[in-house]
C-alpha cells in the first residue's frame, strides 16, 4: 500500500510547483508574463492526460467567444474602452478564466472518478483547489474593473495599490480570494456591491465543501483500498 501510495504523475508535480511559484512571486511579474508562465505549468498535466486537442479547442473557444462579444457590445455602444490595450485584457481575463473553470471541472470529473489515494490524487486535489481560488481572483478583478465601488479596502492597502488597474494587477484580489475560500476573513478589503457579495457567498460554500467532500472522498478510498491489502 505504501509503494502505491507514494506513485507520483510528473504533469501533476509540475503544475503544483508553477502554481506556488506563481503564489510566492506572482506579485513581483507582470500579468502578460504570469498567463504564459501559468499555461505552461499546466501543458505538462494536459500532455500527460492525452486530452491536448481538447484543451486546444476549449482554449480558442474561451478566447474567441468573449472576443466577439466584447466587439460587438463596443460596436453597439453596450460598452467602450478607453483603448485596445484594456480591450485586449479584459477579453483574455474573460478567456482564461472560463478555460480553469472548465480544466477545474474535468479535474473534479477526473478525482471523484478515482478509486484510489496516492500522492498524485493529493496533489491533483491540492492543485485544483489553487485553481479555484485563482478563477475567483479574476472574477473579482473583472467586477471591480466594471465597477470601481463593488469593493472597499483599507488606506494601506489601497496606498500599496496606486493607481494601477485591476486589469494590469489583479494580485490583491486573487489574494482576497484565498481569504474568502479558507474562511480566514481578515477585513482589509470587503465586498460592497450585491454582485461582489454573491460571489463571496458562493466561494465561501464552494470551499468548505471541496475541502470537506474531497478530503472525505480520499480517505475513503485509502482506507478501503488499504483493508484490501
Amino acid at each position: 500500500m505504501k509503494k502505491t501510495f507514494f506513485t507520483i504523475k510528473t504533469g501533476s508535480l509540475i503544475l503544483c510547483g508553477t502554481l506556488f511559484f506563481l503564489l510566492f512571486f506572482g506579485p513581483f511579474l507582470s500579468k502578460w508574463s504570469v498567463i504564459p508562465i501559468l499555461l505552461l505549468g499546466l501543458s505538462g498535466k494536459i500532455i500527460e492526460s492525452k486530452k491536448t486537442k481538447r484543451y486546444l479547442t476549449h482554449f480558442t473557444i474561451c478566447i474567441l467567444i468573449p472576443t466577439t462579444i466584447i466587439i460587438t457590445a463596443c460596436l453597439i455602444g453596450l460598452c467602450h474602452f478607453p483603448d485596445r490595450t484594456m480591450a485586449t485584457s479584459v477579453t483574455v481575463h474573460i478567456g482564461i478564466a472560463a478555460f480553469f473553470l472548465l480544466y477545474a471541472q474535468d479535474s473534479l470529473k477526473e478525482l471523484m472518478a478515482s478509486h484510489q489515494t496516492n500522492i498524485s490524487e493529493v496533489i491533483g486535489a491540492l492543485n485544483t483547489y489553487i485553481i479555484i481560488g485563482l478563477i475567483y481572483g479574476e472574477i473579482y478583478a473583472l467586477i471591480a474593473h466594471f465597477e470601481p465601488s463593488s469593493f472597499s479596502m483599507t488606506d494601506r492597502v489601497a496606498e500599496h495599490l496606486g493607481q494601477v488597474t485591476p486589469m494590469y494587477d489583479s494580485w490583491i484580489y486573487i489574494y482576497f480570494s484565498f481569504v474568502t475560500q479558507t474562511s480566514l476573513g481578515y477585513g482589509d478589503v470587503t465586498p460592497l456591491s450585491h454582485l461582489a457579495q454573491v460571489i463571496v457567498i458562493s466561494q465561501t460554500i464552494l470551499g468548505q465543501f471541496y475541502i470537506a467532500i474531497v478530503l472525505a472522498y480520499l480517505l475513503h478510498n485509502y482506507i478501503t483500498n488499504a483493508a484490501k491489502e
